[in-house]
């Protein structure tokens, strides 16, 4: 999933044909009412909005993760990157998981709470 800046028939070919997946990427408005590309007409068809509104937690995530545990990865070779990088979700899986589990534990309520109204009469 992409936003976008990333439609173009290229990248939706490249997505499709060489990696194998559906590419999700909305189509940009161009003034031109024509839509060029066998993907790009493809998707214009049948692009699927709820699929496509899941990228939101995705980057959510990324971007809680990044404040958590930082930006930058200490690691210098990809391999070692991509270790840390998983480690970091690992930890960050945990970590929501204890806090789920102590909210229950303690009955802490995660909801916003409503304020009732009491009417005189």
């Amino acid at each position: 999933m992409m936003d976008k800046g990333y439609d173009s028939e290229n990248i939706h070919a490249l997505i499709r044909e060489e990696m194998k997946a559906d590419s999700i990427i909305p189509l940009r408005q161009r003034k031109r009412k024509k839509i060029g590309g066998k993907y790009r007409k493809q998707l214009h068809l049948v692009f699927d909005k709820i699929k496509y509104n899941q990228r939101n937690m995705a980057e959510t995530t990324f971007s809680i993760v990044k404040k958590k545990f930082g930006e930058t990865l200490r690691a210098r070779k990809f391999r070692n990157q991509v270790k840390e990088i998983k480690l970091k979700l690992i930890v960050y899986n945990i970590d929501k998981k204890v806090v789920e589990i102590i909210c229950i534990k303690l009955r802490i309520s995660t909801e916003p709470r409503k304020h009732h109204l009491i009417l005189m009469q």
